[in-house]
């Protein structure tokens, strides 16, 4: 087998010593780097809240957190607005201190729609119990389909935490119903995505 690196025989000098090391810290980079985490869920909300039927959680190349949230029908920003009542968000839940289960979540990372209902924005929530959402930052929000959103966030503004346990969830618009949320996985399950190791 050939030795690492035997593709550069050919190349002589210091550019080339550099480009290998370039090479290999990338492909290290690379292998060291957690898998995302994937959550598929059956068609299951109820009282016509939106259906979240996957999510996924996981690292972009730039070592921010990303998040991709699908839906089970198509939808637009305007569809998240209310006529009254609370507006309509697809958010995930991050426990990255406390237990689910025994405590809301530590953050919500949401996107909801703007008032033009053209646009969407991105935000990290701190939650506190008893105490309004407490907005810490702006999360990037993209689409990658009509029933797709991503959300891409900052390791350090949820704590760069070691391990996210998480799950998705979708509010209907102008309703504050506990029936009117769907999550994925369905509660009080979670899902965990581990960055770094214990030590």
């Amino acid at each position: 087998m050939a030795a690492p690196g035997a593709t550069w025989r050919a190349y002589r000098g210091p550019a080339a010593c550099c480009l290998c090391v370039l090479v290999l810290a990338a492909s290290a980079h690379a292998a060291d780097a957690p898998s995302p985490v994937v959550i598929k869920d059956a068609k299951d909300a109820v009282q016509g809240a939106p259906d979240v039927t996957r999510v996924q959680l996981g690292l972009t190349s730039d070592h921010r957190l990303r998040t991709a949230v699908t839906l089970s029908v198509g939808w637009v920003a305007r569809n998240l607005l209310a006529t009254s009542g609370p507006p309509g968000s697809v958010c995930l839940r991050l426990w990255t201190e406390t237990k689910p289960g025994a405590a809301p979540p530590d953050y919500l990372v949401c996107a909801t729609a703007h008032q033009d209902g053209e646009t969407m924005r991105g935000s990290v929530f701190k939650t506190q119990p008893g105490q309004p959402l407490q907005r810490r930052a702006g999360a990037t929000v993209g689409r990658t389909s009509d029933r797709t959103v991503t959300l891409r966030f900052s390791q350090t503004v949820v704590g760069r935490p070691k391990t996210i346990r998480f799950a998705a969830e979708a509010t209907k618009p102008g309703c504050a119903r506990v029936s009117c949320v769907d999550t994925a996985p369905d509660a009080p399950k979670t899902a965990t995505f581990r960055l770094r190791g214990s030590s």
